[in-house]
């Protein structure tokens, strides 16, 4: 019977897979709605992130394509913030803005490695399991380095 759950439940994501539904101008009126509520910004992340991590365990590699599809949108907002940066700020300013979020991202992305290297060395999960929690993490670097970004940089735009 757990075999049949089990393939009705990877059948029923490979109808209806989950997409990562990461709304840029969501998240943005998301964290000025937090920081002027004194609350904590970084739950936008997971809120924009939600569908991805609602994805059942039992499927794997399809919350791992909603991870990697949610990056990818956290990447376009990093270089669509960066370009409105670069038009509105002095060139110097520009720069210390790249440097940073590249560093941000950089330094979460190195913590993402060293969780799946001891996940691939000593963990006991599986390999679609270690792929997802990769997936999930770089998503999240993504993410919070684009609302660090995007709070640093509000007076900027």
């Amino acid at each position: 019977m757990l075999c049949l759950s089990a393939a009705l439940a990877m059948l029923a994501s490979l109808i209806h897979p989950a997409a990562a539904e990461v709304d840029i101008s969501e998240v943005d009126a998301c964290l000025t709605e937090r920081l002027s509520a004194g609350r904590a910004p970084a739950t936008c992340i997971d809120d924009a992130q939600s569908d991805c991590m609602r994805v059942d365990n039992e499927v794997p590699a399809v919350a791992t394509l909603c991870f990697v599809e949610a990056e990818k949108k956290w990447q376009n907002g990093i270089s669509g913030l960066m370009a409105q940066i670069s038009d509105a700020a002095p060139d110097e300013i520009a720069a210390i803005a790249a440097i940073e979020v590249k560093y941000d991202l950089l330094s979460a992305l190195l913590q993402c490695s060293r969780m799946e290297e001891l996940s691939l060395t000593v963990g006991r999960d599986s390999e679609p399991a270690i792929l997802r929690q990769n997936a999930r993490c770089k998503s999240n670097a993504a993410g919070l380095s684009y609302a660090r970004l995007y709070l640093r940089s509000r007076d900027l735009r």
